[in-house]
C-alpha cells in the first residue's frame, strides 16, 4: 500500500489505513476532552490498543472501498459523532460516498499533438562565450 499520507501527530509518512485510525483516535480523544494524544499515540499505553483496532478495521474497509470513501463518511454531517471504525452504521455511509466518487465524471486527458513546424528561437548573439566578469573592468 503507497504511504500517500501523513500522521496527523507526526509528519512521518503512512499508509491510509494508518491514517484514518489516527484520525478516529484523535476524534474520540476529542469527545472524551482528553485532549491531543502524545506525538506518537500508538506508543503511549492508553492509546496504543485502541489505535491498534482502528487500525485493523481500516484494513477491512480498504479492501472494500477506496480511502477516499472512507475519510469523506467521517467527514461528513452524518459520520462527524462516529468514534469507531467497526460501527454498523458507518459502512452504509461509505457505500453512499463510494457510489458518489465512483458516478463522478472523471477529468478527460487532452492529448498534445505537434502540429506546428515552429522551431526554438535562434540567440541573438553570435558569440557563445560571454564571460560576465570581465564587463566590470
Amino acid at each position: 500500500m503507497a504511504k500517500n499520507y501523513k500522521h496527523i501527530t507526526k509528519d512521518q509518512e503512512c499508509n491510509a489505513a494508518q491514517y484514518i485510525a489516527e484520525f478516529v483516535c484523535l476524534r474520540k480523544a476529542e469527545k472524551e476532552n482528553v485532549g491531543r494524544p502524545a506525538y506518537a499515540l500508538w506508543n503511549t499505553k492508553s492509546w496504543k490498543r485502541y489505535y491498534q483496532y482502528q487500525v485493523g478495521y481500516a484494513y477491512k474497509l480498504l479492501k472494500e472501498f477506496s480511502d477516499q470513501a472512507i475519510l469523506r463518511a467521517l467527514k461528513s454531517s452524518t459520520g462527524s459523532w462516529m468514534y469507531s471504525l467497526n460501527m454498523k452504521k458507518l459502512k452504509p455511509l461509505i457505500k453512499n460516498e463510494q457510489k458518489k466518487i465512483d458516478e463522478a465524471p472523471k477529468p478527460k486527458q487532452v492529448e498534445y499533438t505537434k502540429d506546428t513546424k515552429s522551431q526554438p528561437q535562434k540567440r541573438f548573439s553570435k558569440n557563445k562565450d560571454i564571460n560576465l566578469r570581465d564587463l566590470d573592468g
